[in-house]
């Protein structure tokens, strides 16, 4: 297999932890010569216990320093593994951070396109071990020096004996090298078959431990219909990781009988030697003892090479993540500046848009031209690409064919810094920052989150001042309870928080995309009569279900299944008496009707 990746890894760890690896690799080299002193200590005590129990004199001297020796070698041992321990973990904990740190980079600047292909996310979660992940196959290379050394001195002990005793040992542990790297090489495919598998399994114990899903999963019920799904999926993977555990395990039994065979055969072998050389017991013992440490220690490696193997397709996999650019999704990286003020308009030339796994247009030969300052409403009914529409605009979907030009100037072309920096979105999903109010408004332009004069400013603007002086702590009042006892704010609140977040901005180029669905109909046109006024000076984009707001815009841009039906004002589409004549009336039917249904409630019918 290439080996770049594991040499880039090195590198890595190298230049992050000098001082680790330098410290790492003289502990385990003195590591490595402990088995043959602590052999050769054992050796000699064995002997001079034996010259001790048959001698008539007593001398104690040697036989006390090599027990000292004994003792010393086994406190050095420990503290040894003990100082290792706490170097990986800390060298473990500074990768951690800098590993994470690395994928969040990644994340948050690759397309937004990417979030919408589910093998991005399975890859994604492959990954995500962390810094322990990352410095486990450097691990492996150092402890696999610390056994070479500990093996050769085995060999080296055993070879002054008999040279066949050296073959003997290492033959008997070659099949469970075999099977170490055969079944190093499923695991991490059955890791890849199962990172959907397990993605699912995460959704599902997400939901069931999230605070914006817990009143729905009372409320109907679902706590145990998400319990089993989270259940099936989980056991799926168990199953499967269980399963392939057995056939290794059932496999090594079979081989261990066959090293035990190899191991007796040696014993044999060594009590022949002894019984022609006229060995003493401490030789004997010594011999035993390193043929079954040769074994132990060649079986080691093996394993340190299987789980070597399946880490470098992890190291793989990590770095493939990074370098990751998908031919079905190229975006340009522009360098030109933001037009410092609009003053040609906005213009979409034949643009359409499909999405990478999907066959269907979502959006076919749109054409029209924005004015400055000119105020646009684009309407119709769901999936109609309306928020389609949106992210073309601001650079988030590349078109699939056409163009979109601001002053003449192609989109694409424009650093993509400056672009959203100058166009300003509220999407209906907006994100509701468990932050406090001052942080959630400068959420729009976080290099001014210390100007609280400009986030007041903004926030009396909006509307939303009014109600945050009356929080417990005003704008610093902290918003939501995952991270601290907040306050919850109500959705109309919630609406003026991300007006004020836009204004925050000060771009040319504001949209409201439909950031007021879940708002009454007169909420809805107190946020739009609002927005309306404060981007008297800005080209404006307000897309909404709800035809009277449309009343306020210039022109209005009637969209379905993807196409623009029809383009003018009210007044102008109001005459057609298509497209928009009958999503008008039919809301201003429904609205009668619901307005009447109340009264006939409250006894006010005539």
């Amino acid at each position: 297999m290439d080996n770049k990746y594991l040499a880039k890894a090195l590198r890595y760890v190298w230049q992050k932890g000098k001082w680790w690896l330098f410290l790492s690799v003289t502990l385990s080299v003195v590591t490595g010569c402990f088995p043959f002193l602590t052999l050769w200590v054992s050796k000699e005590l064995i002997n001079e216990v034996t010259r001790f129990i048959q001698s008539s004199t007593k001398e104690y001297a040697l036989l006390l320093l090599l027990l000292v020796g004994q003792f010393m070698l086994s406190i050095l041992s420990s503290a040894v593994k003990n100082i290792r321990e706490y170097l990986d973990k800390k060298m473990e904990c500074t990768l951690d951070f800098d590993v994470q740190q690395m994928i969040l980079d990644k994340t948050s600047s690759v397309p937004v396109m990417y979030f919408d292909l589910p093998d991005y996310h399975d890859h994604l979660q492959r990954i995500s071990g962390g810094g322990a992940r990352f410095l486990s196959p450097v691990r492996s290379v150092i402890d696999m020096l610390q056994a070479g050394i500990s093996l050769f001195s085995y060999a080296l002990f055993l070879i002054v004996i008999d040279w066949r005793l050296v073959i003997l040992s290492l033959v008997a542990t070659i099949p469970i090298f075999y099977i170490q790297a055969k079944f190093g090489q499923r695991r991490y495919r059955l890791h890849l078959k199962q990172s959907p598998v397990a993605r699912a399994a995460d959704y599902y114990k997400y939901l069931l431990q999230d605070r914006k899903s817990a009143k729905e999963i009372r409320l109907f019920g679902l706590a145990s219909f998400f319990r089993e799904r989270w259940a099936e999926k989980f056991m799926q993977n168990t199953g499967e990781t269980l399963r392939l555990e057995k056939k290794q395990q059932g496999s090594e039994v079979g081989l261990e009988a066959f090293s035990a065979f190899f191991y007796m055969g040696i014993a044999v072998s060594v009590i022949w030697l002894a019984r022609t050389a006229k060995m003493n017991i401490g030789e004997f013992v010594a011999i035993i003892q390193a043929v079954q440490g040769a074994q132990e220690t060649f079986t080691r490696i093996s394993m340190l090479f299987a789980k070597l193997y399946e880490e470098k397709l992890f190291i793989k996999d990590f770095y493939q993540f990074f370098e990751r650019e998908d031919e079905r999704i190229l975006i340009a990286a522009g360098n030109e500046p933001f037009p410092s003020t609009i003053r040609q308009g906005i213009t979409f030339n034949q643009v359409s848009f499909r999405y990478v796994q999907g066959d269907k247009e979502v959006l076919s030969d749109i054409s029209f031209h924005i004015h400055p300052h000119e105020k646009i409403a684009i309407v119709g009914q769901n999936g109609s690409g309306k928020t389609t529409l949106v992210k073309c605009l601001m650079g988030l979907y590349p078109p699939t064919s056409g163009q979109i030009k601001i002053d003449g100037r192609s989109i694409a072309d424009i650093d993509e810094n400056e672009l959203h920096k100058n166009i300003t979105v509220i999407f209906q999903d907006f994100i509701r920052y468990d932050l406090s109010v001052r942080e959630n408004i400068a959420i729009g332009n976080i290099a001014g989150i210390d100007d609280l004069d400009r986030i007041r400013k903004v926030a009396e603007l909006s509307g939303a001042d009014a109600f945050i002086r009356k929080l417990p702590e005003g704008y610093e009042t902290y918003l939501g309870r995952l991270l601290a006892d907040g306050e919850d704010l109500s959705g109309g609140q919630w609406q003026k928080v991300a007006l004020s977040r836009a204004l925050f901005r000060d771009s040319q180029v504001v949209i409201l995309d439909e950031p007021t669905a879940a708002l009454d109909p007169i909420a809805e046109m107190d946020i739009f009569s609002k927005f309306k006024l404060l981007t008297e000076n800005k080209i404006a984009i307000f897309i909404s279900h709800r035809m009277a707001a449309s009343r306020m815009a210039d022109r209005i841009i009637v969209m379905k299944e993807g196409k623009i039906v029809e383009m003018g004002t009210h007044e102008e589409l109001m005459a057609l008496g298509q497209e928009y004549y009958q999503m008008y009336q039919m809301q201003a039917q429904w609205f009668s009707s619901e307005r009447e249904g109340e009264r006939e409630a409250v006894g006010w019918t005539s």
